[in-house]
């Protein structure tokens, strides 16, 4: 998400932190309730879309890149095995089909490099399981190129599938954005006036949550912390978890984190949120973890990490 985006998204879970925290006092107009679990739901698809498209796709091309180095040598393996055993047995068609460079497994598009693997897996199977023992190639090495191809195969198709599920989840980012934007214009901040006369204090606080910050929060920070490098630190400890708990941290440094709630110190949780280069995110305590109290960030880079901590 933009940062304005996340500011605004940092409103959002205010007025859920507030929701939560009054609900008792809302009953008077009980359609308010409805309208929360509506914002719950659109909350969590949020943050799934949000995780979908800020995803890594980086590691497709570096599994690609090794399956294929995995497939040239258990290929180039079997072609030599298949042409000595031709050359021993004067088969000339078979070592004319069987016989390639190294430089072509290099070389090769990656068409090229299935189609002819699967040539040289299909005569490998046309032979004696025991027939290129002798020239360096048993049935266990036949056994890695097949499952070296498909693990090849499968992997050209990884990168463009994670890209349109990459684009797919921005564009659900900007609908859900869209539909709680809607959901408070139409419908709650309609309703939440009720308040305005019979329980101004109320009204006030909700007005309030309403109220978007770029910055992340008015408040005066929590705290300050230094992250150093290649160091996972607990940033905040709270006295108990509470499901309302609201964390917004700001990144003040020039290369990105992961925060968690953990329940072990300086040790990461199980959800990571990645926080870039001078980003400020939100989240409660329940998005993060159903339990824990520690809110921890890991700074895997080679320089440090100052942040800024938020807790309400």
């Amino acid at each position: 998400m933009t940062k304005d985006n996340e500011a605004f998204f940092g409103m959002t879970l205010k007025v859920k932190n507030f929701g939560i925290k009054n609900a008792s006092s809302m009953t008077t107009v009980p359609a308010v309730a409805g309208f929360y679990t509506q914002l719950n739901t659109l909350i969590a698809q949020l943050i799934a879309a949000d995780a979908g498209s800020r995803a890594d796709l980086t590691g497709y091309a570096m599994s690609k890149t090794a399956k294929r180095s995995a497939l040239e040598i258990a290929t180039m393996k079997i072609s030599n095995a298949i042409s000595s055993y031709a050359v021993i047995n004067n088969d000339v068609v078979l070592q004319k089909r069987a016989d390639f460079p190294a430089s072509k497994w290099y070389s090769c598009s990656e068409e090229e490099l299935v189609t002819n693997a699967t040539v040289i897996k299909n005569l490998a199977a046309t032979l004696a399981a025991t027939a290129l023992v002798p020239f360096g190639a048993a049935a266990a090495d036949v056994t890695t190129l097949n499952t070296a191809l498909t693990a090849f195969t499968d992997a050209i198709s990884d990168p463009t599938l994670a890209t349109d599920q990459k684009k797919e989840d921005n564009k659900k980012v900007a609908e859900t954005l869209d539909a709680i934007r809607s959901l408070f214009t139409e419908k709650l901040d309609v309703l939440m006036r009720s308040f305005e006369v019979n329980n101004p204090s109320l009204y006030g606080l909700y007005t309030s949550a309403r109220a978007i910050d770029v910055n992340g929060s008015t408040m005066t920070p929590t705290a300050i912390v230094d992250v150093l490098p290649t160091t996972t630190k607990t940033v905040h400890t709270a006295t108990s978890y509470s499901a309302d708990t609201f964390y917004t941290i700001q990144n003040m440094g020039t290369a990105p984190v992961l925060f968690s709630l953990s329940a072990t110190t300086d040790v990461e949780g199980e959800e990571k949120i990645l926080l870039n280069a001078g980003e400020t995110r939100s989240r409660l305590a329940e998005n993060l973890a159903p339990m824990g109290v520690f809110l921890v960030v890991n700074n895997s880079n080679t320089v440090p990490v100052k942040v800024r901590v938020w807790v309400e």
